[in-house]
């Protein structure tokens, strides 16, 4: 990943990016950081970007040529259009699918502005993404630009060590993460909770599933509003187990399964609701049981569908009308969820469409 800040204070950047974990990856080149200095293309003498707004008021502007120019300059360094950040207020809430889907660039230029803002102008030609890190202003869009570059970061392949990384970041799952403890077992007369030394694993994860939503009602009640329970479920074989097992797992840390080939679970049948999300892999080739269509006994209220599947995707929209009948809600449809790339881009690209069914829902509801 390579970064490029356009800013008025090159050496505000350098000094953050160069020490910890930022620091490490850029000597180790899994990262870099290039700083371009917006003054040094100042249309005049005395090297100033900045004037007076038209139509009165307090404050300055930056203008749009030195702006425009750095931006082109950047651009020329990398030797393509690249996607140009600018950090704003007035910008996107920065959240967790936001980053994960910026990480998945090559390049990414940041631009940081200051006084009053920039020219509009050159914000319409050339910026393609506004981010805002909070709802709140601040003196530059540096630290805006620091706190991305640290984010986005975090899932460059090799940037953390196996010690600091882990498969899901906490709030992937619109929930906090749970406690941590580590030694001593009793410290200043408190134990760590008895569950954390079972080594049951089952009993382990459900405990910790229980404290993100317990911690994530009391402290940040309106990420419940987005969060959900997935669960991925599959039929047609191995091919399709596997793929749908691939696939949960890389959406959410507290995944459950439903497997459909086992003619007992087709038959109980099972009801899911508006705050889950069902992944439902199968073949489309494959024979339909005695007992009918393997979704016979699902029924959803509302509920986000995800189908794929595990080798040819022929005849999946016409399971994905038969299943938006059965109060299914299809919102997206893959060739496959086989391989742990091509898994990756799938579970972002599903959290993408799910934050966008969410925001409809909430639109209607108005």
């Amino acid at each position: 990943m390579n970064y490029y800040v356009l800013t008025l204070f090159p050496e505000m950047i350098r000094q953050a990016v160069d020490t910890s974990i930022l620091g490490r990856a850029i000597r180790s080149g899994r990262i870099s950081v290039d700083t371009v200095n917006i003054r040094d293309f100042s249309v005049n003498k005395h090297n100033r970007v900045d004037d007076y707004p038209y139509g009165g008021g307090a404050g300055m502007v930056m203008e749009a040529e030195p702006v425009c120019r750095a931006v082109e300059a950047a651009e020329e360094r990398i030797g393509k259009k690249s996607r140009v950040v600018y950090l704003t207020p007035q910008g996107r809430v920065l959240n967790q699918t936001i980053v994960e889907e910026l990480a998945r660039e090559e390049n990414l230029i940041l631009l940081c502005g200051h006084y009053e803002g920039i020219d509009e102008r050159v914000l319409e030609q050339k910026v393609t993404d506004y981010l805002s890190i909070g709802d709140y202003v601040l003196t530059g869009g540096e630290l805006g630009a620091l706190v991305l570059i640290d984010a986005v970061s975090r899932f460059v392949p090799g940037v953390l060590s196996n010690e600091e990384s882990s498969q899901f970041e906490s709030l992937q799952d619109n929930l906090l993460e749970y406690p941590h403890y580590t030694r001593p077992e009793i410290w200043r007369g408190k134990c760590v909770p008895e569950i954390l030394l079972s080594g049951d694993h089952r009993k382990i994860e459900a405990w910790r599933y229980e404290k993100s939503v317990e911690r994530t009602r009391e402290r940040r009640p309106d990420l419940l509003q987005h969060s959900y329970h997935v669960t991925g479920c599959w039929f047609g074989g191995d091919i399709q187990r596997r793929a749908a097992c691939g696939l949960t797992d890389s959406v959410s840390r507290y995944g459950a399964y439903l497997d459909l080939d086992r003619k007992k679970l087709r038959k109980q049948g099972k009801v899911f609701g508006s705050r889950e999300l069902l992944i439902f892999v199968l073949d489309p080739g494959a024979e339909i049981p005695e007992d009918g269509q393997p979704w016979r006994n699902l029924q959803g209220r509302n509920t986000p569908l995800v189908l794929a599947a595990g080798e040819s995707a022929k005849g999946l929209p016409r399971m994905a009308e038969e299943l938006a009948a059965r109060g299914f809600a299809p919102i997206a449809v893959f060739e496959n969820g086989c391989g742990a790339e091509k898994q990756a881009e799938q579970a972002l690209e599903i959290r993408k469409k799910l934050e966008a069914f969410w925001r409809c829902q909430k639109e209607e509801s108005l």
